[in-house]
């Protein structure tokens, strides 16, 4: 397509909505030359040259016109501008999906996208395709202009000194590093390497890198646990102090756990997921989360566990509090 035909199209895209939109008034030629940033004689050229547009070529009675009456262009269409259909499913979430790695820093032009899609997926359906967008990670480059250094130490094998904060508002520590693999989840770039002064592997977080610094060891064979875990799709890595613990959900919690989990429905209507975790901070606050539609049933010690750590949150907070400043 020429550029005289391309810049043609873009004014043509421009006056039909315009011409609709002004219903049986007619768009003046004055504003459409404004609106197109061009002049009332190009506008007639543009409108000549178009002579009809055929909407769909198998139905020939589909088709818009534009035609000039009394100095006012006029829209006619047999087959009307209309709303388009909702989203499925599957085409929401995919698109969701497409944008998520982009919100944080895409601007207002991505988060006016994703609000745009959300509001064309229909309101049923919304919350289904933000969750099955969630579970979807799109793989894309890695972000941040410390990507490209960090992927030629992995090739290189070579120690960094990285600078990094550990929150979004916390002061840069200096780590000295062997990097073993980039990767994304969640929503989320992440480095996973050795940390050399601690002797353990950890992961780092792209979007808080403050600076990285090839050095001159090379390294040999890549420390810590096998790199497959990664793979999962999340970022929670057995220990090897799970232990199989079952939950009962009630009520809301009951059905969104069944959504979500292999459940074992129970005759009174709740049911019964058995989760692989260790007994500790993380499960209570899971089950706590689903405010009180969740209970820990087995085993007995991490059910006697979990309350006692109820009562202690109950005498923690049954105290008067201190004065703030007191």
């Amino acid at each position: 397509m020429s550029d005289n035909a391309l810049a043609r199209t873009r004014r043509l895209l421009v006056l039909i909505p315009a011409a609709w939109k002004a219903g049986e008034r007619g768009l003046t030629l004055d504003a459409a030359a404004r609106l197109t940033g061009t002049t009332v004689d190009q506008v007639r050229k543009d409108l000549e040259a178009l002579d009809g547009l055929s909407l769909a070529p198998a139905f020939p009675e589909h088709e818009l016109l534009l035609e000039i009456e009394n100095d006012r262009i006029h829209a006619s269409l047999t087959m009307q501008l209309v709303e388009p259909p909702g989203f499925a499913l599957r085409e929401g979430a995919a698109l969701l999906a497409a944008l998520r790695p982009f919100e944080r820093d895409g601007g207002p032009a991505v988060r006016s996208a994703s609000r745009k899609l959300r509001q064309a997926i229909p309101a049923y359906l919304r919350g289904s395709a933000d969750e099955l967008a969630r579970a979807t990670d799109f793989q894309v480059s890695p972000p941040g202009e410390w990507a490209d250094a960090l992927q030629e130490a992995i090739d290189r094998r070579v120690e960094v000194t990285m600078e990094y904060r550990a929150t979004a508002t916390a002061d840069a520590t200096r780590k000295a590093l062997e990097p073993r693999l980039l990767f994304a989840q969640e929503g989320h770039w992440y480095l996973a390497a050795w940390n050399v002064e601690k002797q353990e592997e950890h992961l780092y977080r792209l979007d808080r890198v403050v600076s990285v610094v090839l050095g001159d060891r090379v390294f040999g064979r890549h420390q810590g646990p096998p790199a497959e875990r990664y793979a999962k799709g999340r970022l929670y890595f057995e220990s090897g102090t799970e232990r199989a613990v079952k939950v009962r959900f009630r009520g809301v919690a009951a059905k969104l756990a069944a959504e979500r989990w292999r459940a074992e429905p129970q005759p009174d209507g709740s049911v019964v997921v058995t989760a692989k975790l260790t007994p500790g901070p993380y499960l209570y606050g899971w089950v706590l989360g689903f405010g009180g539609e969740a209970e820990v049933v087995e085993p007995a010690d991490v059910r006697d566990a979990f309350l006692a750590h109820v009562e202690e949150l109950r005498s923690t907070y049954s105290a008067v509090p201190a004065k703030v400043g007191a």
